[in-house]
């Protein structure tokens, strides 16, 4: 395994990571709530059974800290469906970095496209002064 393989994978390995995914999840479901119904910070509190207090800190800092159960029904409140899935550990990895590898080759080609299309737009230049 690549030693940024190994960051990665021990930056996977702490719950605060996959804690704070959840959280900022549950903060972008709750703010677009919010937004897209016109609330306050009150109406809000009173439509999710939170104090305002508590919806003040998910928008301010971003910390939820709630139980499971509490941000599962704060997702259907908000017109979400809560999605988790396990995966293996290997083949979570596997997954990801076959999509890294996938946007790296797309990021190139689209540099070598970019590149060779400058050499053209060059080269029909400099035939037409």
């Amino acid at each position: 395994m690549k030693p940024t393989n190994d960051i990665r994978e021990k930056i996977l390995s702490q719950p605060s990571y996959w804690v704070e995914g959840v959280n900022g999840s549950l903060y972008n479901a709750v703010l677009s709530y919010m937004e897209a119904n016109n609330l306050n910070r009150t109406k809000l509190a009173s439509h999710l059974g939170i104090s305002k207090g508590r919806v003040s800190q998910i928008l301010n800092d971003g910390e939820v800290n709630f139980s499971l159960q509490k941000i599962i029904e704060i997702a259907l409140k908000v017109g979400k469906y809560p999605v988790f899935e396990f995966q293996d550990k290997e083949v979570f990895l596997e997954k990801e970095s076959r999509l890294t590898n996938t946007k790296t080759i797309s990021m190139n080609q689209i540099l070598k496209s970019s590149a060779n299309a400058s050499d053209e737009k060059i080269g029909s230049e400099t035939k037409v002064v």
